[in-house]
């Protein structure tokens, strides 16, 4: 056995064996890139169809001609290669356009091209065709009115001088729509009772002699909108007004510390106002006493006091010890000129005494 393994016989099997291994080992990797190359080759190969949403443009001169009636975006299906189609319709490095070059004013229907597609991509715009509507182009510049519901006013409030951010407004589209437009307005919302200003931004319109939006571009589209609103107000001076009868035998006065209040109102109500006239009944006061008085409650016709509320104080006095007083006074004062009147009479008497004995 040791003879066959040191024979040329064994070196010459050892030789195939070897050979073998490295041939079969070679294939296996022959066949193995053949497959990867096969499966990249159906992944380059593979097609694909996209469809995507692309702005539309127009070729036409707009300084001169306004143009309606196309869409703003169309739908382009794109077919090829996967890979390509994938970056075509994530870039969208192509263009769709209506070329309106060679047109006058009137309607036209015009073809839809593409620009920028890759020569090996099939493609398909929907619509393929659109209408257009071109006109003579103008400009107009008009100032903003602002309008509100004066209904949602509280009573008696009222809107000062509205304050926008832009006075005049740039009105652009066909020269029979501008023609057509009234005014532009810019229409404030406010809730029912209002009370305090209002600060919007508020989106305007064009409108005809009717009232009807016009189809034209605005330019600025929105403008900031204050309502400054209040109500109106005075100071005047107030007295107290005492109604009612007193109880029998007694006197009541009424006072206040409060001499001034400011009313608020509607304008016509408060112009007939010099001073406030407040009622205070009297009646069933029999002690010493301060009331609260709701001035709302005693003038429905205002709307508001500053202050709301006045305190009225209450002094009753007795009448028959106020008489009584009187007629003391009144006895003192003649017991007094009584007096006068005799020390005179006994000076008169010393004079002419005086005199008889001279």
């Amino acid at each position: 056995m040791n003879d066959f393994w040191e024979s040329k016989w064994a070196y010459r099997l050892l030789a195939f064996l070897l050979a073998v291994g490295l041939f079969a080992y070679v294939n296996v990797q022959n066949i193995n890139n053949t497959r990867q190359d096969a499966a990249t080759g159906n992944s380059i190969t593979a097609t694909a169809k996209r469809t995507v949403s692309v702005p539309l443009q127009l070729n036409a001169d707009s300084d001169k001609y306004f143009i309606t009636g196309y869409p703003q975006k169309v739908k382009v299906t794109i077919e090829g290669a996967a890979s390509l189609v994938t970056v075509t319709a994530n870039t969208q490095n192509f263009r769709i356009i209506a070329n309106l070059q060679n047109l006058g004013v009137g309607t036209h229907q015009v073809r839809l091209t593409e620009s920028g597609l890759n020569k090996d991509l099939t493609y398909k715009i929907k619509p393929a065709m659109i209408t257009v509507k071109i006109q003579d182009r103008k400009t107009r510049r008009m100032p903003i009115q602002v309008h509100y519901n004066k209904d949602s006013l509280a009573p008696g409030y009222t809107v000062g001088e509205e304050r926008l951010s832009a006075d005049t407004a740039e009105i652009t589209g066909a020269k029979g729509e501008i023609n057509r437009v009234y005014q532009v307005v810019a229409n404030v919302v406010m809730k029912r009772n209002t009370k305090a200003s209002v600060s919007q931004e508020v989106i305007l319109q064009a409108l005809d002699e009717d009232g009807n939006t016009v189809n034209v571009v605005v330019s600025p589209e929105t403008v900031h909108v204050t309502l400054p609103i209040s109500i109106p107000s005075k100071s005047v001076p107030l007295t107290l007004k005492p109604t009612g009868s007193a109880p029998d035998g007694k006197a009541v006065t009424v006072t206040s510390t409060t001499d001034h209040v400011t009313i608020y109102g509607a304008s016509s109500v408060l112009k007939g106002i010099d001073s406030l006239n407040v009622p205070v009944n009297i009646s069933g006061i029999a002690s010493n006493q301060t009331k609260t008085l709701t001035l709302a409650n005693l003038f429905p016709k205002l709307t508001d006091f500053s202050p709301q509320s006045i305190k009225v104080q209450y002094e009753v006095s007795d009448i028959t010890s106020k008489n009584s007083s009187s007629q003391a006074s009144s006895s003192s004062a003649k017991s007094s000129s009584n007096s006068s009147a005799s020390s005179s009479s006994s000076s008169d008497a010393s004079r002419d005494s005086s005199s008889a004995n001279d």
